[in-house]
C-alpha cells in the first residue's frame, strides 16, 4: 500500500531537482547531474499529478506541473523555432560526427554512413587504434587522417578530403583536436572535444575546462570556424549555458547549430525515455547553419550529427 505521503514528497522531489541543478550546478556536480532532465522531471510530475489529483483536490500539484513545463519550455523553446530554408545548392561545409562507442568492432555501419553522407569532413570519437585502422577503407575519399587521445582508451579521429594542419599546443593542453584547412578555396579552422564524463569532482573539474577552452578558441578564430564533439553535458546545464548560450548572447561569436531545427536528443540510444542532446556543434560569425539533423549509428549508445554550414 502507497503511503499518504508518497505523492507530495515525490512531486516535491521532481520540483526541487531541476532546482538544485539550475542553482548549484556550476559548483557541485551531483546537482549539474539533476540538471539534466528536466523533460522528464515533467513527465513524472505528469504522471504524479494525474494519480495525486485522483486522491486529493490540492491544486498543488497542478501548480507544480505547470512550473515544470515552463521550466522545459525556457530550455528547449529557443531551439524549436522554424527552421531556415532549405538549401537549392550545396553546402560550403558539411561535417559529420559520430561516438562509435570505443567497444565496438564492426565499423561498416559508420564508413557506409560517411560514404553515402560525403561530408568533408568526419569526426569520430570514442574510437581505438583498431578503429583508427579500420577508417584506411576510406583512404580514396578522404587521405587526409589524424587522431588525438581523449580519454581512456578513447581517441578522436578526423579524416578530411583536403591537408590539414593540427594545433599541438590544444591537444597537449585540453585534449582537444584544433586543425586549420582550405575548403573549397577558403580557410577554415574544425575544433572537436570529448569531454570527461562529469561522474566524479575531478571529471567535472576538467570537463569544464575543457568546455570553457573551447568556447573561448571558437569566438577568437578569426576564420570561419566550426566546434563539434560530445560535450558530456546537456543544453539544460548551467555550465552549458555560461559557456555558450550565455556567450551566444552577449558577444554574438558564436551560434548554436542546433538552434532552429529542435533539441535532437542524442543519448542514451538504450533508455530513450532518458534522451537528452549531449553531442553538439556551433560556429562563429564565419557561418551559418543551413541544416543541422541526428542520424541512426548502429551499434552506439549515441547518434551522430551532421551539420550542413554555409559562409555569412
Amino acid at each position: 500500500m502507497i503511503s499518504r505521503w508518497f505523492f507530495p514528497v515525490a512531486t516535491v522531489g521532481v520540483i526541487v531537482a531541476p532546482l538544485l541543478g539550475r542553482w548549484f550546478g556550476e559548483s557541485f556536480f551531483l546537482c549539474e547531474l539533476l540538471s539534466h532532465f528536466p523533460v522528464q522531471y515533467a513527465g513524472v510530475a505528469g504522471l504524479l499529478v494525474a494519480f495525486w489529483l485522483g486522491k486529493s483536490r490540492c491544486g498543488m500539484a497542478s501548480v507544480a506541473l505547470l512550473g515544470l513545463l515552463l521550466n522545459v519550455s525556457l530550455c528547449v523553446g529557443p531551439f524549436l523555432a522554424t527552421p531556415p530554408p532549405a538549401l537549392n545548392r550545396p553546402p560550403d561545409l558539411r561535417v559529420f560526427q559520430a561516438n562509435v562507442l570505443y567497444t565496438r568492432t564492426d565499423y561498416r555501419p559508420i564508413i557506409d554512413t560517411i560514404r553515402q553522407l560525403k561530408p568533408d569532413f568526419f569526426v569520430l570519437q570514442e574510437m581505438t587504434p583498431d578503429g583508427y585502422r579500420a577508417m584506411s577503407a576510406l583512404k580514396n575519399e578522404y587521405p587526409y587522417q589524424d587522431s588525438i587521445w581523449a580519454k581512456g582508451p578513447c581517441f578522436i579521429v578526423v579524416g578530411s578530403r583536403t591537408p590539414f594542419t593540427t594545433d599541438s599546443t590544444a591537444e597537449q593542453s585540453h585534449e582537444v583536436l584544433l586543425l586549420t584547412s582550405m575548403v573549397r578555396g577558403q580557410p577554415m579552422s574544425l575544433l572537436s572535444v570529448h569531454t570527461r564524463t562529469p561522474l566524479l569532482p575531478s571529471w567535472f573539474a576538467q570537463r569544464n575546462r575543457q568546455l570553457a577552452f573551447v568556447a573561448s578558441q571558437l569566438s577568437r578564430i578569426e576564420r570561419p570556424a566550426v566546434l563539434i564533439g560530445d560535450f558530456n553535458t546537456s543544453i539544460f546545464s548551467p555550465v552549458f549555458k555560461r559557456e555558450f548560450l550565455d556567450r551566444q548572447h552577449t558577444d554574438l561569436s558564436i551560434d548554436a547549430c542546433r538552434t532552429n531545427f529542435g533539441w535532437k536528443p542524442t543519448w542514451p540510444t538504450f533508455l530513450p525515455l532518458l534522451y537528452i542532446p549531449i553531442d553538439h556543434a556551433f560556429v562563429n560569425t564565419g557561418y551559418k547553419t543551413a541544416n543541422f539533423r541526428t542520424l541512426s549509428t548502429p551499434g552506439s549508445d549515441h547518434r551522430a550529427i551532421c551539420v550542413d554550414l554555409i559562409y555569412r
